[in-house]
């Protein structure tokens, strides 16, 4: 596609360049009174538009399908990145400043690649040729605008290293607008319910004007541009006609060449202004470039060791031992903590907000690894196994429930994508969940819609529960499965996530106690670590940090016992 729009800009720029010889050789003619430019003209001239015309018509779709090409391949190999990125990079930065990297500063830089494909080489051999047909004509005139037209092209890369700095600032700050947005509106039920609405005004109005400023000083760069290059146009037209006109009277140029270079001039100049609009075009471009190639050349902190092998999981035991992490310079989420899953029990994990328990959850995912210490599945270090293994040994079912805008079978399936509709209505009637999917419109093919937001918080849950059990995972992670929950849900994805525990290794996080009572053994954490650990009895009766969690839910004391 590159060669083709090259040849086809080269076509097109020597049938424009042409038409500064035309108009000399027909001036020659008129001023012999020769007849024959009656039907020369039209002969020779007619046959060059329709060349210009296909060939401008042809580099047009070729360089923009290239351009959209490249286009695509980028939005495609970001994406890739980013799902190969780890989890805390992509916790790091919001969803909306990543979306913004795929709409806004993705369509910035698409408008600069078809305008560099479609003008560059065109108007830079357009350039070269009128040039080079001034040179033939008369190359003291052709002399005289090579020394002037390079007096723009200083200033010109100037602004144009300019605009590219100030282009990495605006793709940043549309990057927190879209943030500002995605937050704002999707949080409208509080904006409305706390009459926060002058509040989101103000931001708004504050981010939209830091926009309004940044665009407009842009602009105001831009705007240099056109006037530098016709500032250059001017003075070169009046060198020329200066020059020319003492040349003729001297008797080294006639008319025709005279009208010739004026002719190639009014082709030139043009593109030559288009060229230096286009610049700053392209630092824009090359600005949103910088970003999309930073993030393309990050490398993920969190990879597999040299050698890793397949996890070979049986039972599904997992093991901390005298694990430490921290997910930044600030205190420790984790702190020496050491604590066991058998294989096939539930252990359940409870203690105050903050206290680490869902760090032990991402560790056991290897969403993270910890500075030091091991995490054992089965006995082997997970830090040597595959990532693909760790995570297909387990399954994850949490209070923030992820269902994407596809249909409830699709949601279920996601289990496992070999699974045929037997397998997925089975596990969603294991899940207590067939009964409702049935009285959609649709049934299993009806759409959940962006998030699942168009099914109630007990119906998403059962969906996650069937998903997991779709999986068949020997571990089971539970995190807050059931918080969010009225109390008629709750019983029934209680009841679903007993089926689905049951054989299986379960490692629970939960803030009601009585929903882990029956759990084999329990461990408390506080500020990252394990300070107490027991059966719920036990732990009652010991009246620790865990019978003072029991106190505080269970005030009359008997569901506490």
């Amino acid at each position: 596609m590159l060669l083709l729009g090259l040849f086809l800009s080269a076509v097109t720029a020597a049938s424009v360049s042409g038409y500064a010889l035309v108009v000399r050789e027909m001036t020659v003619l008129m001023e012999l009174r020769d007849a024959r430019v009656i039907w020369l003209a039209p002969a020779i001239v007619l046959p060059l538009v329709l060349i210009r015309s296909l060939s401008l018509y042809w580099q047009t779709l070729a360089t923009n399908r290239l351009a959209l090409s490249v286009m695509r391949d980028l939005q495609t190999a970001m994406y890739a990145r980013l799902m190969e990125a780890d989890f805390a990079r992509l916790q790091g930065e919001g969803a909306g400043s990543l979306v913004s990297r795929f709409t806004n500063d993705i369509t910035t830089l698409r408008e600069s690649l078809v305008r560099a494909a479609n003008n560059l080489t065109r108007d830079t051999l357009q350039v070269i040729g009128g040039v080079a047909v001034m040179i033939w004509l008369d190359w003291v005139l052709a002399l005289l605008l090579l020394l002037i037209l390079p007096l723009a092209g200083a200033p010109v890369l100037r602004i144009g290293a300019v605009i590219r700095k100030r282009s990495l600032s605006v793709m940043s700050q549309m990057g927190n607008v879209t943030s500002f947005l995605e937050e704002t509106l999707s949080g409208t039920r509080l904006i409305k319910t706390f009459s926060l609405e002058n509040y989101a005004r103000g931001r708004s109005r504050t981010a939209f004007q830091e926009r309004f400023q940044l665009l407009q000083a842009m602009v105001r760069d831009r705007s240099k541009i056109e006037p530098l290059m016709e500032i250059a146009g001017g003075v070169a037209l009046a060198g020329i006609f200066a020059v020319a006109g003492w040349r003729m009277a001297t008797g080294d140029s006639d008319v025709g060449r005279f009208l010739g270079v004026i002719t190639a001039l009014l082709i030139v100049s043009p593109a030559l202004r288009a060229l230096g609009s286009l610049a700053g075009a392209i630092q824009e471009g090359m600005g949103v470039l910088e970003r999309v190639f930073n993030l393309l050349d990050e490398d993920p902190r969190l990879v597999e060791t040299a050698g890793a092998k397949p996890l070979k999981t049986k039972g599904g035991a997992i093991a901390l031992k005298d694990v430490q992490f921290a997910y930044g310079p600030e205190a420790p989420a984790l702190n020496g903590v050491s604590l066991e899953v058998p294989a096939g029990k539930t252990v359940a994990l409870v203690g105050p907000s903050g206290s680490g328990k869902t760090s032990v959850l991402n560790l056991i995912a290897r969403l993270y690894d910890p500075q030091s210490g091991r995490l054992e599945i089965d006995g082997q270090d997970i830090a040597n196994a595959t990532l693909a293994s760790v995570r297909g040994s387990l399954a994850l079912v949490s209070q923030d429930t992820t269902l994407f805008d596809d249909t409830i079978a699709a949601n279920i399936g996601f289990g496992a994508l070999d699974a045929g509709q037997d397998a997925i209505e089975a596990a969603a009637k294991a899940a207590d969940a067939h009964d409702f999917i049935m009285s959609l419109p649709g049934t299993y093919e009806f759409r959940a819609g962006p998030r699942g937001n168009l099914l109630s918080g007990g119906q998403r849950q059962r969906i996650s529960i069937a998903r997991a059990l779709l999986k068949d995972a020997p571990i089971l992670l539970l995190d807050e499965a059931t918080s969010a929950l009225d109390s008629q849900s709750e019983e029934r994805v209680q009841a679903a996530l007993e089926r689905l525990s049951a054989g299986r290794t379960t490692l629970v996080i939960a803030h009601r106690l009585f929903t882990v009572r029956n759990a084999d053994w329990i461990y408390v954490m506080d500020q990252g670590r394990v300070a107490e650990e027991g059966r719920h009895d036990d732990l009652v009766a010991a009246g620790g940090l865990y019978a003072q969690l029991c106190r505080i839910q269970f005030r009359d004391g008997d569901q506490a016992t």
